[in-house]
């Protein structure tokens, strides 16, 4: 039986994300493509907290599609 996985990366836009999970399915890279939030990602850049609204998608593979 195959492993599957869950794939996650964060893209700035709804449109962008739509287009990642389009382009991962057609290409039958993944089974599915979710796309969530906006979220509010916090993190370290250039030597100060940064705040930015993102989207996510979640991508449910094979391990060895990754």
């Amino acid at each position: 039986m195959a492993a599957i996985i869950e794939v996650h990366t964060t893209i700035d836009s709804r449109e962008a994300a739509q287009k990642i999970a389009e382009a991962i399915v057609s290409k039958r890279l993944a089974a599915c493509v979710q796309v969530s939030g906006p979220i509010t990602s916090t993190y370290w850049w250039q030597g100060k907290i940064e705040q930015a609204e993102e989207w996510l998608c979640t991508a449910k593979t094979r391990k060895e599609l990754y």
